[in-house]
């Protein structure tokens, strides 16, 4: 989230939002957004039923993996990146493109 959480102010000037998804409670999100300076929604979804109907969600766990989608106006996905690891997420340059693309 590090990365295009310190974009964000120039992807809005693009048009392009935002919002993560955390498994975390709705005050443990919060928390998580302030300490992390994030200025751009972050949804909870303790019960992980959204990470699950995305596919996202780790094998045995709760949490999901690393994925970033892009959502076209219409609410359908246009593109999606799903990571292996923690820190496998692409690059702000490519979502910006995608996004671009996605219009």
């Amino acid at each position: 989230m590090g990365d295009l959480a310190e974009q964000h102010a120039a992807l809005e000037s693009e048009g392009i939002g935002l919002a993560a998804i955390s498994v975390d409670s709705p005050e443990d999100s919060a928390a998580l957004a302030t300490r992390l300076g994030v200025e751009f929604p972050l949804l909870s979804d303790p019960d992980a039923r959204v990470i699950e109907s995305y596919g996202v969600k780790m094998e045995g766990e709760s949490l999901a993996v690393p994925a970033t989608f892009v959502v076209r106006p219409d609410r359908t996905i246009a593109w999606e990146y799903v990571g292996d690891t923690v820190p496998d997420r692409p690059p702000v340059e490519v979502v910006r493109e995608e996004a671009r693309r996605s219009r």
